[in-house]
């Protein structure tokens, strides 16, 4: 029997089409998708899943969940997507020959392992039966993309005790999967667009006191600022070891942004221990190939601010420049943010820096690193 072209949706059908499709972001499927399809299709709890394949291994994006628990779904992020059936036995087959920008697939659990042999399973028995999950129902979205590797898994789930997802519930994701085809590939797209311009949009921003690395996957340094050069964050083999372990825990927690603070301590040279702030971003090139882009920041808290404050005379006005200074923003953006001409904003931070006996911004933050209560400082270990 050919389910292909076949609707249970009705008069509703319209309106969850158009909300599956407005939907801005992938946070915003959880409840139009997720839930709304789950429960026409009579499923108890639902997941969507963002793999990015890459040397033939799959990490996991985005990912949302419905009535799953937090531990259970984080267990299948951290591990159990490795052995996943529904993942691993089925490239996604082509539903419709209209022409798409993704390939949709609807398919069961059932219909991609032997059941005898699969309850036999460590996955069915350390992931699946404990979850409470019995019957999967898989709406699989392959976006075309440059390198082809990406896939999108909306998983629908029944627990034991109930029976497995009939022609009733295929009809409906059936029905349902050109419109999340489409959706998906679109914020596919708008995505890769964010990813080409990352790059340069942030360095555009950079300051003359911050700092960014450029690496490869193969954490091999394809370009840094000149402030990283200098030294002013502390060497490359200190900054190397901390951003190794930092994408090392990205990899492990399939995470594509991790932001950590490490202490230098460099008295030989500065007399000063420093926090070092690490945001690292795993994105693609034009070119497809993936890189880190790494920025560098020195941390330090309002209470250092309120206490230079008071030590040096700040007025409120200067306080609240610093403020947003340390924050890392340019004067222009300073400027927008206290709604202040930019020429003001050069007279108020002169002041502070007569104030303060500095010259320049990296003084000032390293002023508000040793005016920093030591408790306020983070360690990564």
């Amino acid at each position: 029997m050919s389910l292909a072209g076949t609707s249970i949706f009705s008069n509703k059908q319209t309106r969850l089409y158009g909300e599956i499709a407005q939907c801005p972001d992938y946070k915003s499927l959880e409840n139009t998708l997720l839930g709304s399809v789950a429960k026409k299709i009579g499923a108890e709890t639902s997941t969507l899943l963002h793999f990015q394949r890459h040397s033939g291994k799959y990490t996991i994006g985005h990912n949302l969940a419905q009535g799953v628990g937090r531990d259970t779904h984080n267990q299948y992020v951290r591990k159990f997507h490795r052995s996943d059936p529904v993942i691993l036995n089925r490239e996604p087959q082509i539903l419709s020959q209209a022409p798409s920008d993704a390939i949709t697939d609807v398919y069961r659990l059932s219909d991609v392992c032997d059941q005898s042999d699969f309850v036999r399973t460590e996955y069915y028995n350390d992931f699946l039966k404990p979850s409470g999950i019995r019957h999967v129902l898989a709406l699989a979205v392959k976006p075309k993309t440059t390198n082809n590797d990406l896939l999108v898994v909306i998983g629908f789930h029944r627990p034991q005790g109930m029976r497995d997802f009939g022609d009733n519930a295929l009809r409906s994701a059936i029905s349902i999967a050109p419109i999340v085809g489409s959706t998906i590939a679109r914020l596919t797209f708008k995505e890769k667009l964010a990813q080409q311009n990352l790059l340069s949009d942030n360095l555009k921003t950079i300051l003359q006191d911050t700092g960014y690395i450029i690496l490869d996957d193969a954490l091999q340094i394809r370009d840094l600022s000149e402030s990283v050069q200098n030294e002013v964050y502390g060497d490359i083999v200190f900054l190397m070891r901390n951003i190794s372990l930092a994408i090392g825990k990205m990899a492990q927690e399939n995470r594509t942004q991790i932001n950590i603070n490490s202490l230098r301590t460099d008295i030989d040279r500065t007399a000063l221990n420093e926090n070092i702030n690490f945001d690292i971003v795993s994105t693609f090139s034009n070119s497809g190939k993936k890189h880190f882009l790494v920025k560098l920041g020195f941390v330090h808290t309002n209470v250092a601010i309120a206490k230079c404050a008071q030590e040096f005379g700040w007025t409120l006005r200067e306080s609240e420049i610093v403020i947003t200074l340390s924050q890392g923003l340019t004067n222009a953006q300073i400027s927008q943010t206290l709604m202040i001409s930019i020429r003001t904003v050069e007279n108020h931070l002169r002041s502070v820096y007569s104030k303060a006996g500095v010259t320049s911004r990296s003084q000032l933050l390293r002023q508000l690193l040793k005016s920093t209560p030591a408790h306020h400082f983070q360690h990564f270990t």
